[in-house]
């Protein structure tokens, strides 16, 4: 019984959390895929005529994290293909430490593409 929850701890990974929200469907990329780092300005009214949000991962942890560090990378990229991402922004960066002296920390990543024309209307 302990060897199962030993196998089961050590099979979820170096993060606390991992989640994805997609907000557009779009086609799949290979999971290897080139994404572009990008600084993108959520208030500023040329980001929405210049990029789809086609969803966000969230990476959760028990320490702080580096969004650029490679293992972010790899953990990010497959998932960001899979939702057809071309580029991707960091929308948040928190870290906190407690009283007790315990740290924590999330990384919100935006999956992006350029903005396309708007497809013609199609008969209903």
């Amino acid at each position: 019984m302990n060897k199962l929850l030993l196998i089961a701890l050590v099979a979820c990974g170096p993060k606390s959390g991992i989640s994805e929200t997609t907000m557009i469907q779009a086609p799949a990329r290979e999971a290897s895929c080139a994404l572009q780092l990008v600084q993108a300005d959520i208030t500023q009214m040329s980001f929405n005529q210049t990029w789809d949000v086609l969803g966000y991962v969230t990476l959760l942890d028990h320490s702080i994290q580096d969004p650029a560090a490679e293992e972010n990378r790899a953990l990010v990229r497959p998932r960001a293909c899979a939702m057809g991402g071309t580029s991707i922004a960091v929308a948040l960066n928190s870290a906190n430490t407690n009283q007790l002296g315990q740290s924590g920390s999330g990384i919100v990543y935006m999956v992006l593409r350029p903005k396309a024309a708007p497809a013609a209307p199609t008969a209903f």
